[in-house]
């Protein structure tokens, strides 16, 4: 891969001669090579190979083509790219200062009730910022791709991806070829965690473009220096929070801002927000709160999926915020925890009335099953006792929504062969990264009628 070097400017000049005449070298291709649309992801702002301008460090320019990979390498390191260099905005502090923002410009409010006069009138408060960083995949198996050319312009993938059916959408669009003429197949992943959910498919698409101009195949497999620089990581996030309270510990009134680093281009910035917003509140029922969320535009590879998606980030503010309390109030954080968490028929502050709420159970059973009260007088002891080491113990609880925001995303399908020698095939839309799907699809048609 051709990558850029400096974090936003102009390209000025691409100068591939270097590269072409190396040992090996079949070819290299850039976006005048693309036959279809310049475009990957769905929200029309991320270009397959950079035409103009660059955003990021690691951002696609080119790809080269040799019979080997070290070749390829070695090669790419030859093409010769001339910028012209712009400001950039490197941190979530930069882009606040500038109001540099992806999505809705006034950003995405979730509230309920009236936070600024309950905070107002509440008998004590807090307020604070908790800073999350972000988080490398490191899935075992690094992003790859093989591109097969096929007759009457069609094209198999075979990649490590999570996603077949965004590969598909984007490999046609840049081919300029129909959807059926593209196939994707995915036999496992090496680890996926989120990071092949949408970022896998410019890898993929490169070498569909390469492939179809050599009419050979092409396969693409990044070493783990140039995957960690260019395929995004967990969105990194600020929090400030403020927090009103009574003076025996019950929640009034929650009015927080998030901001994440969304990298320089969409991606899955604004779901991953919207997830954030709907976990500041934790398991905690509080009857004013506004949340405000902005994804911040920075010259960064475009931050992306990560498991939780969001919710972590969401949680750990709320968590932050309970703390806080907790010491100003000078009780312990568990009590404050138990004392406030959702009732049987509350409502959430995105509006979901909360049936069959077990949350109260679950923190009573698990503090009397694992000895809570015991081992915070253990470890009081431990530490009376021990000047240099130190233990603890915390009891903290946790939800995470189960569906996607997106309502149409929230279904799927299979299709079930059974042939005459009493033999059955399964075909499903599942991707297999290690959680062992397929078993389970199996168990799932070995379970049904007559199993």
């Amino acid at each position: 891969l051709v990558l850029s070097t400096i974090p936003h400017g102009d390209i000025v000049r691409v100068d591939a001669k270097g590269a072409l005449a190396m040992p090996g070298v079949c070819g290299y291709f850039g976006a005048e090579d693309i036959k279809g649309v310049n475009e990957v992801g769905h929200w029309g702002d991320e270009e397959l190979f950079a035409s103009k301008t660059v955003h990021c460090v690691g951002q696609l320019i080119g790809i080269v083509v040799a019979e080997t990979q070290r070749q390829a390498v070695e090669a790419a390191q030859h093409v010769a790219v001339e910028y012209k260099q712009k400001p950039a905005v490197l941190s979530i502090k930069d882009a606040i200062k500038a109001k540099s923002w992806l999505g809705e410009q006034e950003g995405y409010l979730l509230s309920r009730g009236d936070a600024p006069k309950a905070m107002a009138s509440a008998e004590m408060t807090v307020e604070g910022e908790m800073r999350i960083g972000g988080q490398e995949h490191f899935y075992l198996e690094t992003q790859c791709s093989e591109a097969i050319p096929g007759e009457n312009g069609e094209m198999t993938i075979l990649a490590s991806t999570q996603n077949p059916n965004t590969t598909i959408e984007c490999v046609a669009h840049n081919l300029g070829v129909p959807v059926h003429k593209v196939v994707c197949k995915v036999k496992r992943m090496g680890g996926g965690f989120g990071g092949k959910e949408t970022r896998s498919v410019n890898y993929s698409a490169a070498a569909a473009v390469a492939a179809e101009k050599l009419g050979r195949p092409v396969r693409i497999v990044l070493d783990r220096n140039v995957d960690m620089a260019t395929s995004g990581q967990r969105h990194a996030f600020i929090g400030k929070y403020k927090v009103g309270f009574t003076k025996d510990g019950k929640l009034t009134a929650l009015d927080v801002r998030l901001y994440s680093n969304a990298g320089w281009c969409q991606d899955l910035s604004i779901p991953v927000m919207h997830r954030g917003l709907f976990h500041v509140d934790n398991v905690y029922y509080i009857p004013h709160i506004r949340a405000h969320g902005f994804a911040c535009k920075t010259n960064m590879p475009s931050h992306t999926a990560f498991r939780g998606f969001g919710g972590p980030q969401g949680l750990m503010v709320a968590e932050a915020a309970i703390d806080h309390v907790a010491r100003a109030l000078n009780i312990p954080g568990e009590v404050l925890r138990e004392k406030n968490l959702y009732k049987e028929g509350q409502t959430t502050h995105f509006g979901q009335v909360l049936t069959h709420c077990t949350v109260g159970r679950a923190w009573r059973e698990c503090k009397a099953r694992s000895q809570f009260e015991r081992r915070i007088k253990e470890a009081r002891q431990f530490n009376q006792e021990n000047r240099w080491r130190k233990r603890g113990v915390a009891l903290v609880p946790t939800k995470f929504g189960i569906a996607f925001t997106a309502k149409f995303m929230n279904q799927g399908g299979a299709l079930v062969h059974i042939y005459t020698d009493g033999s059955v095939l399964v075909t499903h839309g599942g991707t297999e990264m290690g959680q062992g799907l397929h078993t389970k699809m199996i168990q799932v048609a070995a379970g049904g009628p007559g199993g």
